[in-house]
């Protein structure tokens, strides 16, 4: 019997390094791609307006080059578990194809799929998006890290046996012909509806571009110009310090482990100690978000809620006009100003600054760290349920492995350290020297000294 079969893409939106691609084209006579859009799956963390702009154009991106091997990627919306079924009666295929997600929600969809499934059509699943599946590093006691450096620790002599991973990077020339299998109940991607009709996103072009190409190419851009000093330069918000390859990561254009190959000569004193001393702190960050989605793992519930449950609702501010202005950006300290101004034109944040919005907003103006997550989500082309969850908890407290809620970052000192010739500042907030630029809206000292008493009355024993 030939086998048909669905590949179904989620947040694996690439060809290079895609083991469901992979399988499928070597185990079938014909191969169906789909992504099928359902927000509904994905609530109370539908994709946000920046997210649903990246994923729309990466979108683009895949269709252009599954087109080059002569594969029509067909695209659904609604109920996964439906579309599927559909896709199974129009064609007669006989299996399913996929990467996994690991956002416990949609990994518990898969499971209840795969059963409802089974007397249908075979399920073939693989591995995807982290170095390690999660769940999968665990301490002596086999329970789950709850503070980063001992789960570093532990993983980071296992990746030394990335530098034998022979990496899987699929050569377009290199996968067989199939047969391309017609799907007429598919819709066009126009027709799921990612681009809000308000034309916020439009400007987000001029910043980024989605897809496989350009992933890689911002990679070796970094390799050859960045990575040798991003031990010093990648908290300066001014400089091209960082990879920007978040957004990619996230959308599965890239692979964490194609990362570490590429940047595993570095680490091996290819380029000089300096060198290798910044790859290693680059290398560090992937593992911190390799933690982030262990954390979202055994803790699912730390996407709305604290994990230290002592910061619950009534530790909180509630004052819809300071976060009205603190989105705006228009909070009167200048380095909270351009942060915001930065994300609302580009969809992104430098990290260093993404600490201090946080701070500002969860410790001076005491409101919940949640309001400010959620924002993120929708302002974010990098969004990430597990990372957005974890910094965001991280700064304000509450989280595991926590920055303490007393300690405050003053934006004048952060400015004074790490933008002390205001080139960021005047990049994205030029009107800060103005006359009438306003006043901080609250003063730093004194809210500060607010948010130590709110700490000492609610949690401090």
């Amino acid at each position: 019997m030939a086998a048909t079969s669905i590949l179904w893409f989620r947040r694996d939106l690439r060809m290079q390094d895609n083991a469901a691609l992979e399988w499928a084209c070597e185990n079938s006579s014909a191969v169906i791609p789909v992504y099928i859009y359902s927000a509904d799956e994905e609530q109370p963390w539908a994709p946000g307006a920046a997210s649903r702009w990246w994923l729309h154009h990466s979108l683009l991106s895949l269709q252009s080059r599954l087109a080059g091997r002569r594969l029509k990627l067909y695209y659904f919306s609604g109920s996964s578990e439906a579309v599927i079924e559909k896709i199974i009666a129009e064609t007669g295929a006989n299996r399913l194809v996929y990467n996994r997600v690991y956002e416990r929600q949609l990994y518990e969809r898969d499971l209840r799929l795969e059963k409802n499934l089974k007397n249908s059509i075979d399920i073939v699943a693989f591995d995807s998006g982290l170095l390690f599946s999660p769940g999968t590093v665990l301490n002596s006691q086999q329970l789950p890290y709850r503070v980063f450096t001992p789960f570093y620790n532990k993983l980071r002599p296992q990746l030394s046996e990335l530098h034998a991973y022979q990496s899987a990077e699929t050569n377009d020339d290199a996968l067989k012909a199939l047969e391309n299998k017609p799907v007429s109940s598919a819709r066009s991607l126009q027709s799921l509806q990612l681009l809000d009709e308000h034309g916020w996103h439009e400007k987000l072009g001029l910043h980024w571009r989605p897809g496989e190409d350009e992933a890689h190419r911002l990679l070796d851009v970094f390799l050859e110009e960045a990575v040798q000093h991003y031990a010093t330069q990648r908290d300066i918000p001014s400089l091209e310090g960082t990879s920007r390859l978040s957004p990619y990561l996230h959308f599965g254009e890239i692979t964490p482990q194609q990362v570490c190959l590429a940047v595993w000569p570095l680490l091996e004193g290819e380029q000089g100690a300096s060198a290798s001393r910044s790859a290693e702190v680059f290398v560090k960050q992937l593992i911190w978000r390799e933690f982030a989605h262990n954390v979202l793992w055994h803790f699912p519930e730390t996407a709305t809620l604290p994990m230290d449950r002592r910061y619950r609702k009534d530790f909180w501010r509630s004052d819809i006009d300071d976060f009205n202005t603190w989105t705006k950006g228009e909070t009167g300290v200048p380095i909270i100003d351009a942060g915001m101004k930065q994300l609302w034109e580009t969809g992104w944040m430098h990290n260093r600054v993404r600490m201090i919005v946080s701070s500002f907003l969860t410790k001076n103006l005491g409101i919940n760290w949640l309001h400010g997550a959620r924002w993120f989500w929708d302002t974010l082309v990098d969004a990430d349920l597990a990372n957005n969850s974890l910094g965001w908890q991280w700064v304000a407290g509450c989280g595991v492995d926590a920055a303490p809620y007393y300690r405050v970052f003053n934006p004048n000192t952060q400015t004074r350290r790490f933008d002390s010739e205001l080139r960021y500042v005047e990049k994205w907030l030029p009107e800060h020297a103005q006359l009438d630029y306003p006043s901080p809206m609250v003063d730093l000292g004194v809210s500060r000294e607010d948010a130590l008493h709110r700490y000492k009355q609610h949690i401090r024993v």
